[in-house]
């Protein structure tokens, strides 16, 4: 979405509402507000979309669209999910989500 909204002339990060930060900056995040992180990992957790790709970005991608007319907003859908086609989309047809946990066990200290 990020790559298909800014070559139609959008600033894609700064449109999406998502924060995922890498497990150094949480544990750095954690740590200036006193927590001593014992462990932190981020886990792949790969979800099947039963409903495909196309229902996730419908129901999630909406910030994305804001800026743009409602006549264009399938296309710009249809874009991104040619992007991800090859990476997310098995040899029969099914769509996975690539959802990654991060883990965190942190104490106060």
């Amino acid at each position: 979405l990020i790559e298909v909204v800014t070559s139609l002339g959008e600033d894609g990060r700064a449109l999406s509402p998502w924060y995922y930060p890498a497990p150094e900056d949480y544990q750095a995040i954690l740590e200036k507000h006193g927590l001593r992180v014992e462990s932190i990992e981020l886990i792949p957790r790969p979800t099947p979309l039963p409903n495909g790709m196309n229902g996730w970005l419908k129901t999630f991608a909406k910030p994305f669209l804001k800026p743009f007319k409602e006549e264009v907003h399938e296309q710009i859908l249809k874009d991104a999910e040619n992007l991800m086609l090859t990476t997310l989309c098995d040899k029969n047809g099914n769509w996975h989500a690539d959802y990654v946990r991060l883990r965190v066990l942190a104490r106060k200290c």
